[in-house]
């Protein structure tokens, strides 16, 4: 099996497509209401489904894209790289310096550069950052989904509400639901994102020959 392939495909799915297929079953309900989407998605045959798949995917690229630009605008153009600044900042920032200046004598200064440098020396010994990256992407789309889903959400309170005050009681529930799946979308994007950033440097580190000790110098 094609490692690389797998990781592009993982990516594509918890990314792109499985946000996709959400905002458009989040829209659809909003639109058309449960009954008639249960009644039009157990109806999908392979060949709408493979264009149901297809639609996703892009609509997923739109998610991303949203979601980032959302979140940088709000936390500042850095905040998705706050991992990396604070290894580089910190005292393993040091040893990371070190190591790079003794293996290629380059004397970086910047937190972004070293950051691919080590990537990049690192390669496929660090497989597990894609997995970790996908994973804080596939939480940050659900803060546009959560966000989208407050419509799905009304419509669903008006169908199945008879008076004012049962919509308002079901409406509450629902964005309620919506605002902790918020808050825990929020979370895993943070400590993912950070873990696929600070790691990278200590498997660089890791990755890095042990030193040997010379004869006679003290155990």
């Amino acid at each position: 099996m094609n490692l690389s392939s797998f990781k592009l495909a993982l990516y594509d799915l918890l990314g792109l497509a499985l946000p996709g297929m959400f905002l458009i079953c989040e829209a659809w309900i909003a639109l058309r209401g449960w009954a008639l989407f249960v009644e039009r998605v157990t109806g999908l045959n392979p060949v709408s489904f493979t264009l149901f798949l297809a639609v996703s995917f892009v609509v997923g690229h739109f998610i991303q894209e949203s979601a980032d630009w959302t979140v940088k605008k709000i936390c500042g153009k850095r905040f998705f790289k706050r991992g990396r600044d604070e290894v580089w900042g910190a005292t393993e920032g040091e040893a990371v310096k070190s190591a790079i200046w003794s293996e290629s004598g380059l004397a970086i200064g910047s937190a972004d550069i070293a950051f691919d440098y080590c990537l990049t020396r690192v390669g496929e010994a660090f497989s597990k950052r894609d997995v970790f990256l996908a994973t804080s992407d596939f939480a940050r789309s659900f803060l546009v989904l959560a966000t989208c889903g407050v419509a799905t959400a009304v419509r669903l309170s008006r169908d199945r509400s008879h008076s004012v005050a049962t919509l308002l009681l079901a409406l509450l529930g629902y964005l309620l639901v919506l605002l902790v799946v918020g808050a825990l979308a929020w979370r895993r994007m943070v400590r993912f994102r950070f873990i696929s950033d600070q790691a990278v440097f200590g498997a660089y580190l890791g990755s890095r020959p042990v030193k040997s000790t010379a004869p006679g110098e003290a155990k």
